[in-house]
């Protein structure tokens, strides 16, 4: 009887209706979305060092991406219900138009309200929702984006050079940065890491040419 009663609720979980990502608008705050969570990330002031939101990118099974946040005063609230990887049920949010410096090339993004329902959908075999989800650029796109502050760019592309670690000062003090050389396309690209992004390649991962 326990093991029936826990099929039940799973499966009404899952055939719950639900709004794919690419027709919520901002006429209503009663969306419901079943989605991935594959990033999830702490957005923080450079200028004092603290937190701003909690920031992550929702996939839903027809592939579409979309950036959603966290407000500084509920992180707390929702941190804890909030794992990269895992799908959840997500209801009652608000959508508005994104600004600038756009983590994936759309023109909404969803605000977590106090009202907001957060269900994580597990032990289904049914999910159809990819691991993860990028959306390349050719180095001709990203010639066009050269100082604008729409996009961020997503690339991928073999290690040709891997500099060193180093520190330089900015205007919020002194940052380590690491400088390598991806080739994509057959064409060089100068990409520069900062912070503590700078640990996460090596030499190893380098393809001599």
């Amino acid at each position: 009887q326990i093991l029936l009663l826990c099929q039940i609720l799973l499966f009404s979980i899952e055939t719950m209706a639900y709004d794919m990502l690419d027709a919520i608008n901002n006429g209503k705050d009663s969306w419901k979305v079943k989605v991935r969570v594959i990033r999830l990330w702490d957005a923080i002031n450079l200028n004092n060092n603290e937190l701003i939101s909690l920031d992550m990118i929702l996939l839903d099974e027809h592939g579409t991406m979309i950036h959603a946040k966290v407000i500084k005063h509920m992180v707390n609230k929702f941190r804890p219900l909030i794992q990269e990887g895992l799908v959840y049920m997500i209801a009652n949010f608000k959508v508005t138009s994104a600004m600038n410096f756009r983590p994936v090339e759309g023109d909404k993004i969803i605000n977590f309200l106090h009202t907001t329902k957060i269900q994580e959908i597990k032990g289904l075999k049914n999910i159809r929702i990819a691991e993860q989800s990028f959306m390349f650029c050719s180095v001709e796109v990203l010639s066009t984006r050269d100082g604008q502050r729409m996009y961020l760019s997503d690339v991928i592309g073999v290690a040709s050079y891997i500099g060193n670690i180093e520190e330089t000062g900015t205007t919020h003090g002194i940052s380590k940065i690491r400088d390598i050389v991806l080739r994509i396309e057959d064409q060089k690209v100068n990409i520069r890491l900062w912070g503590n992004k700078v640990d996460q390649i090596d030499e190893d991962s380098m393809v001599l040419s």
